[in-house]
């Protein structure tokens, strides 16, 4: 097939939705498909994909857009350009499937006559900006409930996101799996690290920040010296390193090639998430290492417990993250060695070139 993807960001390994989309781009390469490409410029992020990906043109997000389509939200309207409407008109006829991804880029969808448009919701909207406050909650439900219904189709990442759509907005929706970013987790060459636990996202994101200066307030002051933290990942600003650098504690490792082993290393990834929506990479990159993760309800939302291994602690008060952290049993490599290949075995499959 010929698909064009429409993208709000550079595919590459930057973030975790940027790498999902990477990694799609990759699969769908490697079953014969051909990929045309036009994406969203963002600062310092370069497209990772191979030449044989053509790409048509980019997108300069600007707020100046928003003034070509006042009716919608700006975060529906600021990667929209006229010019690159045209072009997308111009030669939607050559592709049998335009695939609009991250809900940034939806709004091109409403323009554009093809018999199989189909939008990826990376998170739905609503949900994300409930947690942030209803003051915007309306004019982006109207954004959102416009630019879905324009679809053919509607793909997200866990049943529970196609829930709220449905309850949301009376759509129908599937959900596919992330790409794991290992085969079969091997330990035979890590070593687990007695007091060692991990904090990992893009800390370029305000619900990931938020988390980590929570945890070191309220939590941080009443956890025994012994305990390390390591930082994994990047996008953190000069202020908030310079901040962290001076914990004795905390080490930033900043950006890994390979962010699953250095979890893996880790006795537990901590995720006190409290703002966000869909399902979060960071955990699904945790469970692939067979490493718990001590996190909120957010931080969990989507994503179906490995009953087996509970490697799902949810925590909410900071006295209860103290009393876990404060009394931890070590954790043994087999067993971390056993529950990797429990949730690879559960979770490697339903991605999206299944589909069609």
């Amino acid at each position: 097939m010929n698909i064009l993807i429409i993208s709000a960001f550079p595919p590459n390994q930057k973030t975790a939705g940027q790498d999902y989309t990477r990694r799609l781009i990759l699969d769908l390469l490697s079953k014969n498909h051909k990929i045309s490409l036009v994406y969203a410029e963002y600062p310092t992020h370069e497209v990772e994909l191979p030449d044989s990906v053509e790409i048509l043109a980019t997108i300069k997000p600007s707020l100046e857009n928003c003034l070509l389509k006042p009716f919608l939200h700006p975060f529906f309207t600021k990667r929209f350009d006229k010019n690159i409407l045209e072009l997308i008109k111009l030669v939607s006829s050559n592709f049998d499937i335009i695939y609009f991804d991250f809900s940034q880029v939806h709004i091109y969808s409403l323009f554009v006559e093809h018999p199989r448009k189909i939008l990826m919701c990376h998170d739905v909207i609503a949900q994300k900006f409930t947690r942030k406050g209803k003051l915007q909650l309306p004019f982006i439900k109207k954004s959102e409930s416009k630019c879905l219904k324009s679809a053919n189709e509607i793909i997200t990442f866990s049943k529970k996101d196609c829930d709220f759509i449905s309850n949301f907005y009376g759509l129908r929706a599937v959900s596919v799996n992330f790409y794991l970013k290992n085969e079969k987790f091997d330990y035979s060459n890590i070593e687990i690290s007695e007091n060692m636990f991990c904090f990992y996202g893009a800390w370029n994101r305000e619900e990931n920040t938020e988390a980590l200066l929570w945890f070191i307030k309220n939590v941080l002051p009443s956890l025994s010296s012994k305990l390390q933290f390591v930082l994994i990942g990047g996008g953190i600003n000069e202020d908030l390193k310079s901040y962290i650098s001076k914990i004795e504690n905390f080490k930033i490792l900043g950006f890994v090639d390979n962010p699953i082993a250095e979890i893996s290393k880790c006795q537990a990834l901590i995720a006190p998430l409290h703002k966000g929506a869909g399902v979060k990479v960071k955990v699904i990159d945790a469970l692939t290492s067979g490493t718990k993760v001590i996190g909120t309800d957010v931080a969990f939302e989507g994503i179906e417990d490995n009953t087996e291994c509970k490697l799902f602690l949810q925590k909410v008060l900071p006295s209860e993250y103290e009393y876990l952290l404060n009394n931890w049993i070590t954790e043994k490599k087999e067993v971390k060695q056993s529950a990797a290949i429990e949730f690879f075995t559960r979770y490697n499959e339903n991605h999206f070139p299944d589909l069609i």
